[in-house]
Parts: C-alpha cells; sequence; structure tokens
C-alpha cells in the first residue's frame, strides 16, 4: 500500500497567503516523511466562504511553489473541474504544471466535484450538461496533448479555431491521470485507460466496494488486471496518545468547518450518501468520528480501523489522510503526521489490493 495527504483545505480566514503557507508546510513535511502523493482540492468562492474561509482555486500553481520545496512527492488536483474551463487552457496549463514540476510528479485529476449549479452558472454554462461536457473536454484535451497538425473543434459543448496547444506534455501522450466520480461512463473510461479513482472520506466502505468492483470489472473486459491497485481511499485521521485527546483536539474546528458546510449543503449529501446526521454544532467530531469517517486516537487502533475499511471495501492502492484542516495546531498536526508514518503505516504496507479483490 502507498500512503499520501489530501490537502483538502479549509481554514478560517485569515489571509489566503497564509492559508496557502501552512498547506505547502504540510506539503513539504509529508515529502520528507515519505508519502508518496499529496492531492489538493480545487475549491471556488462560495457564498458561505465569504470573509469566513480561504480557498484555493487554482491548486497547480500551489503545487509549483511547492516543487521547488520538495525532492519527490507527487502532486496531482482533487479535483479540476474540468467542464467550467475551457479545455483549451486546461490542456496548456496541465502540461506547463508538468514541465515545472518533472518527469513523474505531475498527476491529473478531473472531475466535477461538489454538485453546485453555481461554478457553472458563474461561468454562463449549464449545470445540467456537465458530465457531458466534461467528456467532450476530456477529447478535447487529450486531441490537444497528441496532435501536432493545427486543429478546429465544433462540438456540441466547445468550439475552437486553429488551435495550437502548446507544450506539449512532458510524458508524451499518456500523462498520470485520475477522477473521481459517479459517473458510469466516465468510470468506465478511466478503467479502460488506467487513470487511477479517487474516491471521498465521506464515502462509506460499501460504496467504494460498490464503485470498485465496477472498476475493475471494466478494467477486465479491456484486458487490465490489478486495477484495485489504482483505487485510492482516503479517511481524516490524526493520531494522538488517545481517542478522547483527538476529539478535544480537533471539536472546535470540525464544529467551524460543520457550521458553514451546513449552509452550501454538504450536511444533506452525507445525509443521502450515508444517511447519517450530523449536528451543526460542537458535536459534529462525536459523530464522524462514530461512523468512521475520521480515524481517531492511539497509532493501533487507526491501524486496525483502515485495515477494517480496506478489507470491507475490496482492497486500494493507497490511502490518503486528509490535510488542510485547522485541527489543534500546526506543530500537533506536524506530529500526528510523523507519527502516522512511523507508527501506522509500517503496519499497512504488505497489503495488496489484489488480495483482497480475491
Amino acid at each position: 500500500m502507498h500512503f499520501g495527504i489530501f490537502s483538502n483545505g479549509f481554514r478560517p480566514h485569515t489571509t489566503a497567503a497564509q492559508s496557502y503557507d501552512e498547506d505547502i508546510r504540510e506539503i513539504v513535511l509529508a515529502d520528507k516523511l515519505g508519502f508518496r502523493d499529496v492531492y489538493i482540492s480545487e475549491h471556488h468562492g462560495e457564498p458561505p466562504y465569504i470573509n469566513r474561509v480561504d480557498t484555493i482555486p487554482v491548486p497547480e500553481l500551489m503545487m509549483c511553489k511547492a516543487a521547488a520545496l520538495t525532492t519527490q512527492i507527487r502532486m496531482g488536483s482533487a479535483v479540476r473541474l474540468a467542464h467550467i474551463q475551457h479545455p483549451l487552457d486546461v490542456a496548456i496549463q496541465g502540461a506547463v504544471t508538468e514541465h515545472l514540476l518533472g518527469k513523474g510528479r505531475f498527476i491529473f485529476g478531473f472531475g466535477t466535484g461538489f454538485p453546485s449549479p453555481l461554478f457553472s452558472e458563474e461561468r454562463g454554462l449549464t449545470f445540467e450538461d456537465r458530465h457531458a461536457r466534461l467528456q467532450e473536454s476530456l477529447e478535447f484535451i487529450e486531441k490537444c496533448w497528441t496532435s501536432d497538425e493545427i486543429f478546429d473543434w465544433d462540438g456540441e459543448h466547445w468550439q475552437a479555431k486553429g488551435v495550437v496547444a502548446l507544450p506539449k506534455p512532458l510524458s508524451g501522450a499518456h500523462m498520470p491521470m485520475v477522477t473521481a466520480t459517479d459517473t458510469e461512463a466516465i468510470i468506465k473510461m478511466s478503467a479502460e485507460r488506467g487513470y487511477g479513482m479517487l474516491t471521498a472520506f465521506l464515502e462509506s466502505a460499501e460504496r467504494v466496494r460498490a464503485k470498485g468492483d465496477q472498476y475493475e470489472q471494466f478494467a477486465g473486459a479491456a484486458g487490465i488486471a490489478g486495477a484495485r491497485k489504482n483505487i485510492l481511499a482516503s479517511r481524516c485521521v490524526y493520531v494522538a496518545d488517545s481517542y478522547e485527546e483527538a476529539l478535544e483536539d480537533l471539536r472546535p474546528a470540525v464544529a467551524y468547518e460543520t457550521s458553514i458546510q451546513a449552509e452550501r449543503g454538504f450536511l444533506k449529501v452525507i445525509k443521502k450518501l450515508l444517511n447519517l446526521d450530523v449536528p451543526n454544532d460542537e458535536r459534529a467530531i462525536d459523530v464522524l468520528a462514530g461512523a468512521g469517517l475520521y480515524l481517531l486516537g492511539e497509532p493501533d487502533r487507526i491501524a486496525g480501523q483502515i485495515r477494517d475499511l480496506y478489507e470491507a471495501s475490496g482492497g486500494f492502492g493507497t490511502f490518503l489522510i486528509v490535510s488542510g484542516k485547522d485541527w489543534a495546531s500546526s506543530e500537533k498536526r506536524a506530529r500526528s503526521m510523523t507519527r502516522f508514518m512511523e507508527e501506522v503505516a509500517p503496519q499497512l504496507r504488505h497489503l495488496e489490493p489484489e488480495d483482497a479483490a480475491g
């Protein structure tokens, strides 16, 4: 099993600069500790965030700065909302980012993101067509990356004339890619092409298993074995001396985030996915931890919970711990990450997703 961090930024507003600096400190620490990957959320502004939360709408810019401060950690967006930006610009920015990070360090993540009409409507686009628009975007992007010919594009959702897409990706026609999706057509395409499949920390083991089974079946039909190694699972993880200490360290920050998430409809998503009622107050952490979405406490306890998730979900190749939060203090967060790699990860590295898939 490989390990990474999911930099799912949600820090109370100070300045974006201060929030980004803290995100980057965690990425630099992850690199030093031996985490293989970091996936950075693309979060756009929403009304509940105004003067309350700092967001990172262009994670590739953060990657480029972080790349100069790290040596080996791979970086990807989780995920690039390719359906709301012209595919020519997405293709060019992806290629430039790969050149700046170096071969093998950039992973192109794509998806439609949180199901809010706002992101589409702000740009004069329709929310209902987002999945079809994403699929057409991917075809356009692939042509930008692989064709040396100047071309026109007259699609259902995107138009362009005389396209000259430079530079081409450093890795050629096969840039590493991942997606986060519930759409069968995207799961099928990703499985057939060997793209990784991100799953969110709020997805139950049963939901991850169902998507993983579907992904594995599509890959098998395309003659690809061992596909489950391309599945990434995630949970909020905080290592402490006790479960009770962890609860109290996280309680204020989780209550703050929950209060804002309630305004944007996120708690309704959790209710729909998990039939879980998360209270909009300081009891939120108790419910989220009780449901196994937050793994808290001593290293052995957390390792056991991850093994349980692994077995119940059918196996996965990479486990991501959520970062980008203002839990406790910077020092305590760094201590948690360090203890995870020193005391939890060694108990799990031997796990092979092919074994779990049976």
